[in-house]
């Protein structure tokens, strides 16, 4: 299938004992590369029911996603950052325009400040919460690339789910398995030195430093994830149950 970094977010187990059930959640990258039939295998196979897009708008129409027949697209840019251009964390495109080492630094700046600030007061965040406790489909939701405004999405709802905290740090970071291929190769087309490739690799995969920085950033403003998930998701403890209940076993 010809989506970017997409898996499906299961088997992990909480503090109870409980397993994320199979094939309910995805996560991965924009739908703008895929094939009718794959777009019926998504729709039909995976009875994907809402997709939800964390770009931008203006990013959203520049690679617009596949016009499904009965999966309901929503748009609802998941950045918090307080400046930021259309290209939002299509880091691709970006590192195309050839950046120097001072616009590299720009550009991580901004990186970390997103890392900082995109768990609170999200509404993109906020509609995906509630389209989990809407249990009538499932669910895939997507950035350009699934690894950042998607991969702070997928921990908190592992953290929502009562798993471990590690164990949602390490299915952050198995993007880097998932865009290894194609890092490598934009990496070649674009002829980055090796010696560069490590300054570039928080940018074409991901970086453990980044999601502990959304991690700092709750528990600074936060004595734990039960208050977090309440002032900000309005996830008491009875919803975070009913999520339980309905995507774990």
């Amino acid at each position: 299938m010809e989506i970017r970094n997409f898996r499906d977010i299961s088997g992990y187990r909480n503090r109870d004992g409980k397993v994320m059930k199979k094939s309910r959640i995805f996560r991965g990258g924009a739908l703008d590369r895929i094939t009718k039939e794959q777009a019926d295998y998504f729709e039909n196979t995976l009875a994907v029911r809402y997709i939800l897009d964390f770009r931008d708008k203006k990013e959203a129409e520049m690679a617009k996603d596949y016009v499904f027949h009965t999966a309901l697209y929503e748009q609802i840019g998941a950045l918090r950052v307080q400046a930021h251009d259309e290209n939002g964390f299509d880091f691709e495109k970006i590192i195309k325009n050839k950046m120097d080492a001072g616009q590299f630094q720009y550009i991580f700046a901004y990186l970390k400040e997103g890392y900082q600030t995109m768990a609170f007061g999200n509404p993109a965040y906020q509609r995906l919460f509630d389209l989990l406790l809407k249990d009538d489909g499932n669910i895939y939701f997507h950035c350009t690339a699934g690894k950042d405004r998607t991969g702070v999405a997928g921990f908190l709802i592992m953290m929502a789910l009562g798993m471990d905290e590690e164990d949602a740090v390490q299915e952050y970071l198995l993007s880097n398995q998932y865009l290894k291929q194609e890092a490598d190769a934009l990496a070649a087309q674009l002829k980055i030195p090796e010696e560069y490739r490590q300054m570039f690799a928080p940018l074409l995969g991901v970086e453990e430093s980044l999601i502990r920085l959304t991690i700092g950033s709750i528990r600074t403003k936060y004595s734990d994830y039960d208050e977090f998930f309440e002032k900000e998701y309005k996830l008491d403890r009875e919803k975070r149950k009913r999520l339980v209940e309905i995507y774990c076993e």
